[in-house]
């Protein structure tokens, strides 16, 4: 793991997988020189990472929207109206983030 290669980076390179974002928060608290905030030091914004911790099954979704270069959001937003045919776990996984980020503010509800 480079000290300078994010989570986000890594994973869109193949370097990494999901599973390793635990040794990434590792490694940012026993790096004592980095000043970077955690959130920076993963590659995420500031309201990725909240998502995150608060919803950890939305990492796929903001690694999705840092490949496809759009919001979050508006990425959540599209898939769960784009998710008919995919999976059933995954269109769940996008409808629970997507409420989350209703009942949060963070998007406005589609359907009001």
């Amino acid at each position: 793991m480079s000290s300078k290669q994010t989570f986000v980076d890594a994973c869109l390179s193949g370097r990494a997988l999901l599973t390793e974002v635990d040794d990434y928060v590792s490694a940012w608290h026993d790096c004592e020189d980095d000043t970077r905030d955690l959130h920076e030091f993963l590659g995420m914004t500031a309201d990725e990472y909240r998502l995150w911790v608060e919803r950890p099954e939305s990492l796929r979704f903001i690694l999705a929207a840092h490949k496809n270069r759009m919001p979050v959001t508006e990425l959540v937003l599209e898939q769960t109206g784009l998710m008919a045919a995919a999976r059933a776990e995954a269109k769940d996984e996008a409808v629970h983030v997507l409420r989350w980020l209703i009942k949060t503010g963070r998007v406005s509800d589609p359907d009001a």
